[in-house]
């Protein structure tokens, strides 16, 4: 299915990834891979998210941020790194069903903000 933010990829071989690496869905530019046993529009909007902050950064610097944040707050925050990696804060605290219009209104680099904030 093609959207406006990225294709969404589920069942079959998506399935099998999702199912690989343990996780309900995952952006990588240009597809939004989803678990079809754990499908949902939040989940979509999270990765939707996602394709927009890899754009902004050129796909391969944003995946590069990405792992070196993560290592440099798994130290501080443990298993809790990956949810206060500053991509994944303003995923999170935007893909609920009352942010359904953030992207149009989202500000690029809206991401560097939550570098400060964390959730734990």
């Amino acid at each position: 299915m093609m959207i406006k933010n990225g294709i969404v990829l589920r069942g079959g071989a998506a399935e099998k990834w999702c199912n690989f690496w343990n996780v309900s869905g995952m952006c990588l530019w240009p597809f939004i891979i989803v678990s079809g046993r754990r499908f949902s529009e939040r989940l979509v909007r999270h990765e939707m998210i996602h394709i927009r902050q890899q754009r902004e950064m050129l796909v391969v610097p944003f995946y590069i941020w990405y792992v070196l944040e993560y290592l440099i707050r798994l130290p501080f925050y443990g298993s809790n790194a990956y949810m206060n990696i500053s991509f994944e804060r303003e995923a999170y605290s935007h893909d609920d069903s009352d942010y359904s219009d953030y992207l149009e209104q989202r500000k690029p680099y809206s991401w560097f903000k939550y570098l400060w904030h964390t959730s734990v």
